[in-house]
């Protein structure tokens, strides 16, 4: 393991966020504020010394991690595993709508219950092992010293609840860069959910 720095970045706006909607493992493009927000971060983060990029091979992901990886002069290394949440049946309605067509389903999800799995889609128990598989080998991989891994609000938010205790209750918005530093082989969060780029 020699990475000090991992910075967990979430993709960039979609019209399905600005709507509200649940995107999960739907193919949804940024929309223009959401490539204004990457090109915004990718200014910000052009002198912080990353040295390597992983993203989510879904769209929204994929796009934030190449306007990224542009301004950076690197190339975006796809990871499956890093994809956002299935929510199976639920995927592209809002909360309101989930809860009209299919109040069961929405109400165990929102239960928190790790291992319950919406129909159609993933438990939050899947994606904990696969998000936490990813980042082994990719702690194992690579032997640079800052990675950004571009991935999923739900994603991320899982993850981070598997490797800590106690995590902020800020909400991680789009574009959003929750940094975590490695002291000998103890890793701390040094920043959660930040927009700097955003002000």
């Amino acid at each position: 393991m020699t990475a000090n720095t991992m910075l967990f970045i979430r993709h960039a706006q979609t019209d399905y966020n600005f709507q509200r909607r649940l995107q999960g493992s739907l193919p949804v493009p940024l929309n223009a504020a959401g490539r204004a927000q990457a090109q915004s971060l990718a200014v910000y983060l052009v002198d912080y010394g990353i040295d390597a990029i992983y993203t989510s091979p879904m769209s929204r992901a994929l796009q934030t991690a190449q306007i990224l990886a542009e301004r950076l002069g690197k190339i975006p290394i796809q990871d499956a595993r890093l994809g956002e949440t299935a929510f199976g049946c639920l995927e592209g309605k809002t909360v309101a709508e989930a809860a009209q067509h299919f109040p069961l389903a929405q109400r165990y999800w929102q239960s928190g219950y790790l291992a319950y799995r919406v129909p159609g889609g993933e438990s939050r128990l899947d994606v904990q092992q696969r998000m936490r598989a990813a980042w082994d080998d990719i702690l194992r991989a690579d032997a640079a010293n800052a990675i950004a891994v571009v991935s999923h609000g739900s994603a991320i938010g899982i993850l981070l609840r598997s490797l800590f205790a106690k995590l902020p209750e800020t909400s991680l918005r789009n574009t959003s860069i929750t940094t975590l530093s490695r002291h000998s082989d103890i890793w701390q969060i040094a920043g959660y959910g930040e927009t700097p780029h955003l002000r």
